[in-house]
């Protein structure tokens, strides 16, 4: 992969992870050691994503593996783009590739350019970090946590997108190559996953999980996600396989955050002692403080 290919994709990143530094940070300064009253989703995003890692390819992906619904849908997803890149230009994959962008009307390419625009890192990384900050001001911390989340769930997938671009090198569809992986080097190599997908899922499943009780959310959520995946075949950017693969890994990470999210919550002690005197303003002793706030 050229050095220009993989500024490519930093450029990507990189403003996810600008606008997401205002995600989790305080919107006042706080004082020294306050980190440990603010719940998991205001603290440093960049300290989340790193931990992240670990907790992915340690504890969440082996658990994970024991899915039978993950492992059957990331496994079906990996054997058509095996089979298909290994018989060059034959399979399922790429019949319904060309059936797909072949068969796409002006008007519904009109419409998944729209979507694509839509589902870029840095676009989806400005709507949630102006999500985040209005709901902060609007003290509505449901939906603040849930964009938080979603940010760190989204420079998350955005890490992986990068690795697995670069590991499997699959050539796009219409591109010499008839997909095959490993064309390093080669030009448009950087088909599987889909990023789009991949990103757009990470994202879906956090606002889904974090509303639950509230059915239309979900739909929502996953539905846009689908659309913005279903852009990219549509366009010819993506193999069926690439967008499958890219979807089951993107809410894998989503929920994979929210869990962590969780557990991390559920290990920190709320509240700080603090010293006090009794109500007559005689004697002192210490006292346990908790906010809700």
């Amino acid at each position: 992969m050229t050095l220009r290919r993989r500024m490519g994709h930093w450029v990507v990143l990189a403003p996810l992870l600008v606008i997401g530094a205002s995600v989790g940070a305080p919107l006042r300064a706080a004082p020294r050691g306050d980190d440990f009253d603010r719940p998991y989703w205001r603290t440093n995003l960049f300290k989340r994503v790193i931990t992240d890692q670990k907790f992915l390819l340690t504890e969440w992906w082996p658990q994970e593996i024991r899915n039978p619904a993950f492992v059957g849908t990331l496994g079906a997803g990996l054997a058509i783009a095996v089979h298909s890149g290994a018989n060059g230009g034959q399979g399922s994959d790429f019949s319904w590739e060309r059936g797909a962008s072949g068969s796409a009307s002006p008007q519904v390419k009109l419409a998944s350019n729209g979507l694509t625009r839509l589902g870029n890192g840095a676009a989806v990384a400005a709507i949630l970090g102006v999500t985040y900050l209005s709901a902060r001001r609007a003290h509505d911390d449901r939906l603040a946590e849930a964009s938080s989340l979603a940010t760190e769930s989204l420079v998350d997938a955005g890490i992986w997108i990068l690795v697995l671009k670069s590991a499997t090198a699959r050539v796009r569809p219409h591109q010499s190559g008839e997909g095959r992986f490993f064309q390093y080097g080669a030009p448009q190599n950087g088909s599987f996953p889909s990023g789009h997908a991949m990103a757009a899922f990470s994202v879906a499943a956090v606002f889904a999980d974090k509303y639950r009780d509230k059915k239309w959310v979900p739909w929502l959520s996953y539905g846009m996600a689908t659309l913005v995946s279903g852009a990219r075949v549509a366009l010819g950017r993506h193999y069926p396989s690439d967008v499958v693969v890219g979807a089951v890994l993107g809410t894998s990470i989503g929920r994979g955050v929210v869990a962590r999210s969780s557990e991390s919550e559920a290990r920190t002690v709320p509240g700080t002692f603090v010293p006090t005197v009794g109500p007559d303003g005689r004697g002192a002793g210490i006292a346990w403080s908790y906010s809700w706030n």
